[in-house]
């Protein structure tokens, strides 16, 4: 009869554990605050209060409301930045000559806010002021050879559809850094909130 009663509890454990269960203690769900995060001033397109909303959302730190939280989440974009941080060699030749240029192929944008967690009209935490960057890579091609290449069986490519995304138009590749620049925002907002409330 112990043998069994071991197969079940050891079956019983290992259901259990296979499913992802995990025993969560009743306290934590009873201390959960409820937090409001209005519409960020400065996020033209609302990206990145939505990136705020989903990392509060999926930390488990509190309850995203839409309205009447117990706090209130100010954010404001304080400044934004752009530096070139990388170069390449002209690859374009003139009259059989490479030209000796530099073009810049890399650069890095950077963004500082400042975020203040309010209960009431009383600010209980902040303000503070954080900053995240993220690089990314473009194509600012001005002739044939920078979009094209002569692949091993001597044929003339073109680079985009083997590019990856790296190989965007400066423009099209900031729009695409923006995500993953608030996504880094966001966790750092939600990372002081958490380690200011446990």
């Amino acid at each position: 009869m112990g043998m069994s009663n071991f197969a079940l509890y050891a079956g019983l454990l290992f259901f259990l554990t296979g499913c992802g269960y995990r025993w969560q203690p009743d306290s934590f769900a009873v201390s959960h605050p409820s937090i409001t995060v209005p519409f960020i001033k400065g996020d033209e397109d609302g990206l990145f209060t939505n990136e705020v909303v989903r990392a509060l959302a999926s930390s488990g730190v509190a309850d995203v409301r839409f309205s009447g939280g117990e706090y209130r989440l100010e954010i404001s974009i304080l400044q934004e930045g752009k530096e070139i941080v990388g170069f390449r060699k002209d690859r374009q030749k003139v009259n059989g000559k490479t030209k000796k240029n530099m073009f810049a192929c890399e650069a890095r944008k950077i963004i500082s806010v400042e975020a203040t967690l309010f209960r009431g009209g009383e600010a209980v935490f902040g303000p503070y002021v954080l900053e995240a960057d993220a690089d990314f890579d473009y194509v600012d091609g001005d002739s044939y050879q920078d979009l094209m290449f002569v692949d091993p069986q001597g044929v003339s490519q073109a680079v985009l559809p083997f590019s990856l995304g790296q190989l965007e138009p400066y423009e099209a590749a900031l729009d695409a850094s923006m995500r993953l620049l608030y996504s880094r925002l966001a966790q750092k907002i939600v990372d002081v909130i958490s380690s200011q409330y446990r």
